[in-house]
């Protein structure tokens, strides 16, 4: 199985790599402010998890990916 349409990887990040940074700092944030305040892990949790899906959302509609 060979891939025909082999691209180079970029050599600076771009917006998509910036938006995946973001939802791992989203997702990670909401269990470190869990952690370390007075408000539960889980609600944290929930609400930067729930953060996170509104940028993959946002991802998915200015980044779409041909579906060749």
């Amino acid at each position: 199985m060979t891939d025909s349409h082999v691209r180079s990887a970029p050599e600076v990040p771009g917006r998509v790599d910036y938006l995946l940074g973001a939802m791992g700092l989203t997702l990670f944030g909401g269990v470190g402010i869990g952690v370390v305040s007075a408000a539960p892990v889980e609600l944290a949790a929930g609400i930067g998890a729930a953060l996170a899906a509104c940028l993959l959302a946002i991802g998915l509609v200015r980044y779409p990916r041909d579906a060749r």
